[in-house]
């Protein structure tokens, strides 16, 4: 594959089938994809069965192939050996002659004769290529070379040069993606790029010597400490060329990859691995200390070395206890990330077990590195704020308590509005305003802090991606929750295993998809924290009811709020997940006190005061309302709402309410809402949810209208049921059945029960949309 090279292909391709007699030389060192662009284009151009490669051009053996490498004819009866002072020497009529003959007709596409690997163009080759030009263009050919260099210092009129540059940085990504099945981090592409010098081949041998952990950025990676053979070869020309003195300067200038030569302007070595080949000639000649020309080696423990660890995300990097390599050095800033990075992941350090995640010794400012890099403009009141949301995340996250949570409302407004905030620190304040319910101030504050600032590194980075998919997942915006996910696995692959975005993936895949979430046991379960845990649980229930798996929806959503009380989807949303799993699984009039208890302890009114969220408590409230009676808060909740409700609130609110009435018997009222729902869920984005609603309908469907619950009721309680429905009064069905009248409330008090409704009304309702057959035929 041929990537980032559009322009050259073009150049190629109107060359290819231009009638001006110039000559085309595509220059670019060994490795560039010379070669690979070139065919390319001329297949592009539909040269593909009337253009040749010729290969070894300078050699005494040369011969041509056909584009596909399928066909070969030797060509050194018409060569001989390069000469210094004439270069090649040979036939060049005899040649075409023989090229032509052996190609045949060619098909109808443009005659190209490709010379490939001509290697340096001297004067001498430069002319004997414009000889070969001269007879092939009498003969209808056109000649393309391509060449690592130009020794000859003015070219012809007739020689147009092409030059092959360094991959971009996205290109060489989709390179490496091609030729590499293992994920690569951004990062690490962008190290490759600057190592390999934007050559592709080179890329690709760097590549091939990491381990997949290096490759996706859980173990830091920032250049070789050797040249590979690829690289030798590219740059064997170019070190030949060296004088001395240039030489010394290459084997001493710092390498410390991408990265450092960006901040402190060391970029000036165009090719690194020349650099590196330098060393070794130095090295080897007792010149120069090959081990100064790259970064010293740090100690696991270090301070520093740590928090280079953790700022990178390089987790497999850590030592196997990790806390208590934080805790052996005591430093603020460390311990502000390593806390950071834990409550952003969700991973428990696995030597933290029951005690403090902030080590002794560390000091009461450690606190301040957690929400700010800078602490310009950021008063005392402000910092005394932010250690009490600390010490609150704190205790939320190892007892899942929150005494105070207005007091946590306030810190959190007091220390959003303060300059010069750490990314980490944003997400983990966005998660706790939506664990409060303040969608609004969690919008506001990713819109205040998530401006592009310069040197920010890998963790806050990926921060911001979750920060931004978590409020986006508590709006129900499915596509823009992806977006964000595939961002920051982009710069870190690995954040794909971590709960928080397997959670959140699920559910948005849910919405979109309709994809149906799989395993939901995660792996090393023992490594996340038990709020992680519950969190992941809400987002996989909230996926399983998207796709009308109800029943697996209860299990899921009643394991999230035992282990997270205030997961970031907020208690309200989490609740009516709940509530509408169990009233989707659950026979009518057998919900009771089982789904009342989901109300407690009650929600604060701060919790519900945006308008998607008080949607969202609307239907909760009218689902638990009246039970198997047609809701009068739930239609003042979705027709004339307190504030408009956003698309996808208004979905659930359809979904919910038509589920409910179809399994209570008002399947014309489901009906409608449903449709009313596919509707919309078609134009907003969240076709996922038809297959929930078809599921649904189809299992309603299969129950072949009438549940089995009418084929318990006894003979002496069907007859009074069917007097029951035709409009008899209780004396009366005690006169007709000969008992008395209070037998006769008991007995259809029992007949109510079993059939999942609470009065005669709903009797009536159940008759006239699922009747059994003996009532029908009474």
């Amino acid at each position: 594959m041929v990537h980032g090279r559009d322009r050259e292909l073009r150049v190629i391709g109107h060359f290819a089938t231009d009638l001006d007699p110039t000559v085309l030389v595509v220059r670019g060192l060994s490795g560039i994809g010379k070669t690979s662009t070139v065919l390319h284009a001329l297949k592009q151009v539909g040269a593909g069965s009337s253009a040749v490669r010729v290969v070894r051009p300078c050699s005494s053996r040369p011969s041509a192939h056909d584009l596909d490498n399928s066909r070969r004819v030797d060509l050194s009866a018409w060569s001989v050996p390069d000469d210094p002072a004439d270069g090649p020497g040979f036939d060049a009529a005899g040649f075409l002659r023989a090229v032509s003959v052996w190609a045949g007709d060619g098909g109808s596409g443009p005659r190209v004769l490709f010379v490939d690997d001509v290697g340096v163009l001297t004067a001498e080759r430069a002319r004997w290529l414009q000889h070969l030009a001269d007879e092939a263009y009498g003969q209808d050919w056109r000649v393309i070379a391509a060449v690592r260099s130009i020794a000859v210092e003015a070219l012809s009129d007739d020689v147009e040069v092409l030059e092959l540059g360094p991959l971009d940085r996205m290109s060489l990504r989709r390179a490496l993606a091609t030729e590499i099945s293992a994920p690569v981090a951004a990062d690490v592409v962008e190290h490759l790029r600057w190592w390999s010098a934007g050559n592709p081949r080179l890329a690709l041998e760097l590549a091939g010597s990491l381990s997949a952990a290096e490759l996706c950025g859980d173990v830091s990676w920032t250049g070789p400490e050797t040249v590979g053979s690829a690289a030798r070869r590219s740059y064997r020309a170019m070190l030949a060329g060296l004088d001395p003195a240039t030489m010394t300067a290459l084997a001493t200038a710092p390498l410390g990859g991408a990265s450092a030569a960006r901040q402190d302007g060391r970029s000036s070595v165009r090719h690194p691995l020349l650099a590196l080949l330098c060393k070794e000639v130095r090295s080897a000649d007792g010149q120069v200390d090959g081990r100064d020309a790259l970064a010293p080696d740090r100690g696991p423990t270090d301070a520093g070395a740590l928090l280079r660890i953790l700022d990178g995300l390089h987790l497999e990097e850590l030592p196997a206890r990790a806390w208590a390599a934080v805790a052996a050095a005591p430093d603020p800033h460390l311990a502000a990330r390593a806390v950071g990075v834990s409550l952003m992941t969700g991973r428990a350090w696995r030597d933290h077990a029951g005690g403090s995640l902030v080590p002794d010794g560390v000091g009461a400012e450690w606190t301040d590195h957690l929400w700010w890099r800078d602490l310009t403009g950021v008063g005392a009141e402000a910092r005394a704020a932010g250690a009490r949301v600390a010490e609150a995340l704190l205790c939320l996250e190892d007892t899942g308590g929150l005494p105070d949570p207005g007091a946590l409302r306030a810190d959190l407004r007091l220390i959003g509005r303060t300059p010069g905030q750490d990314w980490v620190g944003v997400d983990i304040q966005v998660r706790a305003l939506l664990t409060l319910g303040d969608v609004v101030g969690a919008r506001g504050l990713l819109a205040d802090h998530s401006g592009a600032t310069p040197d920010r590194a890998v963790a806050e980075i990926v921060a911001r991606d979750l920060a931004a998919a978590r409020v986006a997942a508590f709006d129900g915006r499915a596509v823009d929750v992806r977006t964000h996910l595939a961002h920051a696995t982009e710069l870190r692959p690995s954040v794909d295993a971590w709960l928080p975005a397997r959670g959140m993936r699920a559910s948005a895949d849910a919405v979109v998809d309709g994809t149906v979430p799989g395993s939901t046991m995660p792996a090393q379960a023992g490594s996340w924290s038990a709020r992680v845990l519950g969190e992941y649980a809400a987002d996989l229930g909230a996926a399983h009811l998207v796709v009308g798996q109800a029943e697996g929806a209860v299990a899921l959503l009643t394991i999230a709020l035992e282990h997270c009380a205030w997961p970031y989807r907020g208690r309200v949303q989490v609740r009516c997940d709940l509530v509408e799993s169990v009233m989707a699984s659950t026979p009518p009039g057998r919900v009771g006190p089982r789904a009342q208890r989901l109300l407690d302890p009650p929600v604060a009114p701060e919790e519900r005061s945006t308008p998607d969220v008080a949607a969202a408590y609307a239907r909760l409230d009218a689902l638990l309302a009246d039970d198997g009676v047609p809701s009068v808060a739930f239609e003042t909740a979705l027709h004339a709402p307190s504030a408009p409700m956003s698309p996808w609130q208004r979905v659930r609110m359809l979904v919910a309410y038509g589920r409910y009435a179809v399994t209570r018997g008002g399947r014309a009222t489901g009906n409608a809402m449903l449709d009313e729902a596919r509707t919309l869920v078609r134009l907003a984005g969240m076709a996922g949810w038809l297959r929930g609603i078809d599921v649904f309908l189809a299992e309603a469907d299969a129950s072949g209208g009438a549940g089995p619950e009418w084929e318990v009721l006894g003979t002496h309680e069907r007859e009074m049921v069917k007097l029951a429905v035709h409009g008899a009064t209780n004396s009366q069905i005690a006169q007709a059945t000969f008992v008395s009248e209070r037998t006769v409330v008991n007995r259809l008090r029992r007949a109510y029960a079993t059939l999942g409704i609470r009065d005669r009304r709903d009797l009536v309702r159940l008759a006239e949309t699922r009747p059994p057959a003996w009532l029908a035929g009474g």
